[in-house]
């Protein structure tokens, strides 16, 4: 049954329809009153006892905590014997929260422990703390990140004309370049806090621990950096964290395994390395709620001034993930190279700064020419470890040259281990070989200055040694003068041959030099163009073609003839090594003769390179046959070279 209402009538003076529908359900008769789309019901009967009812249920369910205990308590007040079951369920209860409790204590302080890792702060005015003159010998270096440095200390101006800082900067290079000096220099030449961690620290037992341990290290660069304006957040043999992940994603040969759960690829502190430099400039929690409360006031938020730029250094930048370097992580890639001579001119006066010695007999020139492409790694160990050192247990409380003579030998051949009771033969025999290097290196590479010729055993194994050093800095060489290395490196053996009528052991590290050289020559096309393996991977080609085996021979014979004209100086520097057992560059010059270099200077010729005493035929150089035209003077006159040093010239077809 349905009735129509015409009195009720719309607040915006239209008719509403209203609809009052009755039905009868059950033993209850239901009212539902419709207007427009909506119901609205009421229960007749029955219905207030049970919607009262409803309400009292929902009504305990939100207090249920409170009348447990209080049923349980009326409970027990009935009878002793209900207390007694309340009470030790209670204390069984209580027993068992207190393990979970311990547990879940345990397992923290387990993983606080052994998520640390062991991290070096530096903060401005620190006694460790490093600037830009303390890092010497990379000029052009420190002119690169200066201007970085300089935005990280006056940030003002930067920020009013809304620049973005860089993210990060990846420094690669060989070991012991400078690369960790270089980030400290940096962080202490702009006043600013430093955080360096190794990339191994990140490793963790079980998973999950180095996502934490980075989540630690990033929390914590952000809290120096807004203490101290910014954080240079470093990251030591970064490889170790950022390793590619081409493995797991289905390309190249990396690996998934882990140890103990622990995921020894690391991928997770990778992933979270990525998303806290994407994210380093979103707001934190403390920003968006300062920014609200300055809202509320009708005020700008101000702007961040503190940032943190990530820094990370390798020296194997080819296993690097793609997505750490790209714009917007690390920005900047940078090789930190070997100082030039320049340069460790400038290491070797700041380390001699810092000890005591005696200016008066230590020759930096020396020292400098004697050290082409060390690091300045060996030449700060061997100036303020081992010099010292030699000259504290020699009785002396300076260093002189000597002393640090002698530590750069231990840094290049190994520690002396002399063999007292060795028999004169064998002692012979290695003095006959490394009597032949040194003539046929003064003869056939006179660009290079032998600095030592020793008889006495090294810590490296090696019963003698020869030790050349360039003269000038060699970034780039002509073919030729491998071909003199291959030679100086077949001298000992053939040398050993000439003069004690065989072939001794000895000569298996010379050999694969000789081996070594011989492959870059043909992979150059010192022996015709390589085409004769065109699908072939470059480190699979074995040119085994005839002409490199003959082009071998035709050396030995040459070194064997060369040997036996300077016959007299082999045998003198043979028995003054047996007498000294070491000789220096002096007294090897002493008792050698002239070489092309040596008389070019004596008579007085100009040449532009040392390597020109190098070439086969003087007129082969066009850039001199252009000089000589213009000065009418013939090309072969500006240089020459003796027949008995001639280096032969190559199969080439």
């Amino acid at each position: 049954m349905s009735e129509k209402d015409p009195s009720n009538v719309d607040a915006i003076g239209g008719a509403a329809e209203v609809e009052n529908l009755t039905s009868t359900v059950g033993d209850q008769e239901i009212t539902a009153q419709k207007q427009g789309n909506h119901f609205e019901r009421s229960w007749s009967k029955n219905g207030p006892q049970r919607s009262r009812l409803s309400n009292i249920i929902r009504k305990l369910r939100h207090f249920w905590w409170l009348a447990l205990p209080t049923f349980l308590v009326l409970w027990a007040m009935e009878d002793p014997a209900n207390l007694d079951i309340l009470l030790y369920a209670l204390s069984f209860i209580g027993r068992l929260l207190f393990a979970i409790l311990f547990m879940v204590v345990q397992f923290g302080a387990l993983f606080w422990f052994i998520s640390r890792t062991r991290k070096v702060v530096i903060r401005p005015g620190d006694q460790k703390e490093v600037t830009f003159d303390d890092y010497w010998g990379q000029p052009a270096l420190v002119e690169l990140v200066s201007q970085w440095i300089d935005l990280l200390s006056d940030r003002s101006k930067f920020i009013e004309m809304g620049g973005e800082y860089i993210n990060g900067i990846m420094l690669f290079g060989e070991p012991g370049t400078g690369k960790t000096m270089l980030a400290k220099a940096m962080a202490g030449e702009a006043g600013i806090s430093f955080l360096s961690v190794e990339g191994s620290g990140f490793r963790g037992m079980f998973w999950g621990m180095d996502t934490l341990k980075m989540m630690t290290f990033v929390r914590d660069a952000r809290k120096l950096a807004r203490e101290y304006g910014a954080c240079v957040a470093y990251i030591d043999e970064i490889d170790a964290v950022g390793q590619s992940r081409a493995g797991v994603m289905g390309r190249g040969t990396g690996t998934t395994m882990g140890g103990l759960m622990g995921g020894m690829m690391m991928n997770g502190a990778l992933t979270r390395l990525l998303y806290e430099m994407d994210g380093i400039g979103e707001p934190t929690f403390w920003e968006r709620l300062q920014a609200r409360v300055y809202r509320i006031f009708g005020k700008d938020p101000p702007k961040r001034d503190w940032h943190v730029m990530f820094m990370g250094s390798t020296n194997r930048p080819d296993v690097l993930d793609r997505a750490l370097l790209r714009p917007g992580r690390f920005d900047q890639v940078i090789k930190v190279e070997r100082p030039d001579r320049v340069g460790r001119r400038e290491i070797i006066k700041g380390y001699l700064d810092k000890i005591k010695h005696d200016p008066n007999q230590i020759n930096i020139d020396d020292i400098v020419a004697d050290t082409p492409h060390t690091t300045p790694a060996q030449l700060m160990s061997a100036i303020t470890k081992d010099a010292v050192r030699r000259a504290l247990f020699s009785g002396r409380d300076y260093v002189i040259q000597r002393d640090i003579d002698q530590a750069l030998q231990e840094q290049l051949v190994g520690m002396a281990n002399p063999i007292k009771d060795m028999d004169p033969l064998q002692l012979r025999q290695v003095a006959y070989h490394e009597a032949g290097h040194a003539v046929i290196q003064h003869y056939v590479l006179p660009d290079q200055r032998i600095s030592r010729v020793s008889i006495i055993r090294r810590s490296s194994g090696a019963l003698g040694y020869m030790l050349p050093v360039d003269t000038d800095e060699i970034y780039a060489q002509p073919l030729r003068r491998m071909v003199g290395q291959i030679m100086v490196s077949l001298a000992g053996h053939i040398a050993v041959k000439v003069f004690m009528g065989e072939f001794w052991t000895g000569a298996t590290g010379d050999y694969n030099n000789a081996r070594t050289m011989l492959r870059l020559l043909a992979m150059h096309g010192f022996f015709g163009p390589p085409v004769s393996e065109l699908f072939t991977d470059i480190k699979e080609l074995r040119f085994t073609d005839e002409r490199v085996e003959q082009y071998w021979i035709q050396l030995e014979e040459r070194v064997e003839e060369i040997l036996s004209i300077h016959a007299d100086e082999v045998e003198v520097l043979v028995e003054a090594l047996l007498e000294r057992k070491e000789l220096s560059n002096q007294e090897v010059l002493a008792l050698l003769g002239k070489n092309r270099l040596q008389l070019a200077r004596e008579e007085g010729r100009e040449f532009e390179s040392v390597l020109e005493q190098l070439v086969l035929k003087p007129e082969e150089l066009l850039h001199q046959k252009i000089a000589a035209a213009r000065s009418k003077v013939h090309p072969a006159e500006l240089t020459s070279e003796p027949d008995e040093t001639k280096i032969p010239e190559s199969q080439n077809p």
